[in-house]
């Protein structure tokens, strides 16, 4: 028996967040890898990639279809690099908030944690987009813009934004970066609906990891500092609100030529009963993601 989306949805997630916390008890070496990177890389094809695609296995042929695994339309660009200002913009946003609200400085320390390059790797910027940056957004990508959305959909477009959004915030177990990770899957959910392929959202997920990884360091010593912080906070705030409205006017004209050249547009897979939205979350499955999530940030 086929089981149900709002039960199988939260089930891979589980198994995904009880590998990715098994990966800290794992001797690196043990991989046969001496290279740190190409380790990240193999733990994120063991967590993520292998059992999403097992997943898509079971789903049976024509699940590319159902996650939008296709090329984006050379018209998506313009959304996608819009997507891509404001993923970034509405991120720096609520983390200099937070740590305004926390007080932290260049000095006492950040939320958010710096690329160094490992020792001993003459092409570790290379490395670092691979390991920390390209797989990352790809395999998230598949399984929480990809599966995610697309087994919520018997539950709404909207549901299945919202949840999915909240299935990659436990993701992270990380309690302060909660409305970060949350607006992230948000903003990468909009691009894959508005785009009709999950590809489009790893484009914008890697832009951002990349400017996370080699960029955001400068960006956090110039702004907090207590001269500049008042009229950056301004700034960046008035940027990502701007960013929103554009991203939602260029929304509207993705959708709007899709009528104009009658492409398809629908989202939800015709269903003879919709599952209430709140079902999704009082399913065992969900309520395991749940607890796994609290103790791995309690404990």
């Amino acid at each position: 028996m086929k089981i149900r989306s709002v039960n199988a949805a939260p089930t891979l997630c589980a198994v995904i967040f009880l590998l990715l916390l098994g990966s800290e008890l794992v001797d690196p070496s043990t991989l046969g890898s001496t290279n740190p990177y190409l380790t990240v890389i193999i733990f994120e094809l063991l967590i993520f990639a292998m059992p999403a695609l097992f997943f898509c296995r079971l789903r049976g042929g024509g699940y590319s279809s159902a996650i939008r695994f296709r090329l984006f339309e050379p018209g998506s660009i313009p959304f996608i690099l819009i997507s891509t200002i404001t993923l970034i913009l509405s991120t720096c946003t609520i983390k200099l908030w937070i740590n305004s609200a926390l007080h932290y400085t260049p000095e006492t320390g950040l939320i958010y944690h710096v690329f160094t390059p490992s020792a001993g790797y003459g092409d570790s910027v290379i490395f670092a987009c691979l390991s920390f940056a390209l797989f990352p957004a790809i395999t998230e990508e598949l399984v929480f813009r990809g599966i995610m959305l697309a087994e919520y959909e018997d539950c709404g477009v909207a549901a299945a934004v919202v949840l999915s959004s909240v299935l990659f915030t436990m993701l992270h177990f990380d309690l302060t970066l909660i409305p970060v990770y949350f607006i992230s899957g948000v903003i990468l959910a909009m691009t894959a609906y508005a785009c009709r392929s999950v590809l489009a959202s790893m484009v914008v997920h890697t832009a951002n990891n990349i400017f996370t990884l080699f960029f955001e360091d400068y960006i956090w010593n110039s702004i907090l500092q207590p001269r500049n912080i008042v009229i950056f906070s301004f700034l960046v705030t008035a940027l990502t609100i701007l960013s929103f409205a554009l991203l939602f006017g260029e929304a509207g004209r993705l959708y709007k030529s899709y009528g104009v050249y009658n492409a398809d547009s629908s989202y939800v897979r015709p269903k003879e009963k919709r599952t209430p939205a709140v079902y999704a979350v009082m399913t065992i499955p969900f309520a395991a993601c749940l607890l796994i999530y609290i103790l791995a940030v309690l404990l």
